[in-house]
């Protein structure tokens, strides 16, 4: 008898409308499998990637929702822009604020992954592993360095991209951003700029957003610091798009 056989978790997240569950699932591209009225509110939901169920819970508030799931792809590219085109068809945008919202493709240490927050607030944390662990020294994000400006910027991706809680992001890098240190590589500071711009549009502060972005504009960047720069580069355009 084999004992390697892994089984099938089915997560069962609470809703405050089975109705806008479905509308919104359905609009990512998501199957309703079943839909129960007595003697409790009750659907399921397949795709491809995950099956999911719901169940009302009605004094549920949203903005403060604790319930996630981490979703494990093999193409999280491809997962990422169908749901986004998808989005477009429904919305005519991907909403990237409020709820629901979908946020930006990242790579992290453990993972390439996006977020998915739903209406009522679910999380799912959809990501495709590296194929090989990427070393601790090596990884951008997650070395701990002497500087604390780097140490703030990383601290700061992480809580922006991995755990989408862009107040906290916000406040550490504001932290140092007070300091004013010197010797700042003029790309790590770049990225930063990118990235708190990034941040204010999540919270919905677009006059934040535009500073920093026009900060980030007027850095003197060598060739070099612009080929490190390049992903922050391309993201700051998306930036301008959304701002538009």
């Amino acid at each position: 008898m084999s004992t390697n056989r892994i089984g099938v978790a089915i997560p069962i997240l609470p809703c405050r409308s089975i109705d806008e569950q479905l509308d919104f699932y359905e609009a990512l591209g998501f199957e309703l499998t079943y839909r129960q009225v007595k003697p409790n509110l009750y659907a399921c939901v397949r795709h491809s990637i995950v099956e999911l169920h719901f169940f009302v819970l009605k004094q549920l508030e949203p903005a403060n929702s604790y319930s996630m799931c981490y979703v494990n792809v093999s193409n999280v590219d491809t997962v990422y822009r169908t749901f986004c085109d998808n989005l477009k068809k429904v919305y005519r945008k991907v909403p990237s604020k409020g709820l629901p919202r979908i946020t930006k493709l990242n790579n992290l240490a453990e993972d390439r992954r996006f977020n998915l927050i739903d209406p009522a607030g679910n999380r799912l944390l959809i990501g495709q592993k590296h194929d090989s662990p990427r070393p601790l020294q090596n990884d951008h994000y997650v070395v701990i360095h002497s500087s604390r400006f780097r140490n703030a910027f990383e601290t700061a991706y992480r809580l922006m991209y991995a755990k989408d809680e862009p107040s906290e992001a916000a406040r550490v890098l504001d932290l140092v951003f007070s300091k004013k240190e010197k010797e700042v590589p003029a790309s790590l500071r770049y990225w930063a700029y990118v990235l708190r711009a990034d941040i204010a549009i999540a919270m919905d502060e677009l006059n934040v957003a535009g500073t920093y972005m026009n900060d980030a504009e007027k850095l003197p960047l060598s060739d070099q610091e612009l080929e490190e720069a390049a992903e922050a580069a391309e993201r700051l355009k998306e930036l301008r798009v959304i701002l538009e």
